[in-house]
């Protein structure tokens, strides 16, 4: 496997999984940071649970990378995390480890019992993309709000991008990442005065309340389904046919013990997973599964120090990984809404799932991508009913006749 390995190597591909590492880091984490301020959490537990995340998120990756020669990024729910936000200022920290103790539970068994692969079956393709599609939207619509607050460090990362897309197409994204850096080394404070130091994990016992489990545990879940049935179809939309079986239980599994911990499970990314199963890692797609590899080793490089990793990726530009990861995703929106599109009698219904996603519209603690998809459900089940109601009479006159 490491000869293999070796020799599958490239540096496209190795950036993709660096990208796919600093924008999880550097975005996710924060919002990791902000529940946990929330719920008046303690740096110990704080340390912990990017520890607990990191870990589930590297051996998810790693295993089913390696296994199966995908790019698998693992990942953890950011609306998910977004929603303890409010869970965690609710419910006692150990309720909460509860809810995560009995989802990743149900997530490995709706997983290894096939249950999950038979709800995908029922969902359609063209509205799945067209959810991928609002979402990725919103990320490259990024690159131009970058471009209005920070136009000297997005300005020279565009024109490098655009100057390669010319010329090396291959490694656009490689030397935009380049020149990112450099120009954030030259422009950022000082990195000094941050202080790494290894994690300690600490472990939560759980409790277990019908509250906490209805209120905050059902959303949890209904997400984590959305997030895997969206990094599954962005996997199939590049040609890779994973069994769902296996990520799907392998992610709960992997969870279970880490929920101990405050990790709230972890799933394959959609957006960075994007990124990396793309052509813009590289042209082979038996060869891109390089990314998930270096993505999950440094989860366990990055992890390991925990809570203290966020002072180091918060002195970044804000707008660098924005701009970066918005320009490595055109490509991928593009074929999104193409296969959204692609057949004239559902593009509204598709177009209806864009439009909501891309809305940022919240209920219930639910995001717009859920809800993206529940409109499109709805809006082709009442076209549909109503175009059987109309056809009846139509068929019943034939027969007359």
């Amino acid at each position: 496997m490491k000869s293999q390995l070796l020799r599958d190597f490239s540096i496209s591909a190795t950036v993709a999984g660096l990208i796919a590492l600093v924008a999880t880091y550097s975005g996710p984490v924060l919002i990791v940071v902000q529940a946990a301020q929330a719920g008046k959490l303690s740096q110990e537990l704080l340390s912990t649970w990017i520890w607990a995340l990191s870990l589930g998120s590297a051996v998810l990756g790693l295993w089913l990378s390696l296994r199966f020669k995908v790019p698998v990024i693992g990942a953890w729910s950011t609306p998910g995390v977004a929603l303890l936000i409010s869970g965690l200022a609710q419910y006692p920290f150990s309720d909460v480890i509860g809810c995560y103790v009995v989802l990743t539970a149900l997530i490995a068994l709706i997983g290894f019992s096939g249950l999950f692969s038979r709800l995908m079956a029922h969902l359609p393709t063209h509205l799945l993309s067209a959810m991928i599609a609002g979402v990725l939207f919103q990320f490259c619509a990024r690159i131009f709000q970058s471009l209005q607050m920070f136009p000297a460090i997005v300005l020279p990362v565009m024109a490098v991008y655009l100057l390669g897309r010319r010329l090396v197409p291959r490694y656009a994204v490689a030397y935009a990442l380049l020149t990112g850096v450099a120009i954030a080394v030259v422009t950022t404070p000082s990195f000094q005065g941050v202080q790494l130091s290894l994690v300690k994990p600490v472990l939560t016992a759980p409790t277990f309340s019908l509250d906490a489990l209805i209120g905050l545990g059902l959303p949890l879940l209904l997400l984590a389904l959305t997030q895997y049935a969206t990094g599954i179809t962005i996997l199939r939309n590049a040609g890779y046919h994973l069994s769902p079986r296996s990520v799907v239980g392998s992610s709960g599994l992997v969870s279970i013990p880490l929920a101990l911990f405050g990790s709230s499970g972890v799933n394959p990314a959609a957006i960075v997973g994007a990124l990396c199963a793309s052509a813009e890692c590289h042209p082979n797609p038996g060869r891109r599964y390089v990314a998930g590899v270096v993505c999950g080793l440094g989860y366990l490089g990055v992890g390991i120090f925990g809570a203290s990793v966020v002072a180091l990726f918060s002195l970044l530009p804000s707008g660098l990984i924005a701009t970066l990861a918005g320009l490595a995703l055109l490509g991928t929106l593009v074929s999104s809404l193409a296969s959204s599109l692609a057949d004239e009698h559902h593009r509204e219904s598709a177009l209806i799932t864009f439009v909501v996603t891309v809305s940022g519209m919240s209920f219930f603690g639910l995001g717009s991508a859920l809800w993206g998809l529940l409109a499109g459900l709805v809006f082709t089940g009442v076209v549909s009913w109503r175009g059987a109601v109309k056809a009846a009479p139509r068929a019943s006159g034939n027969a007359v006749r």
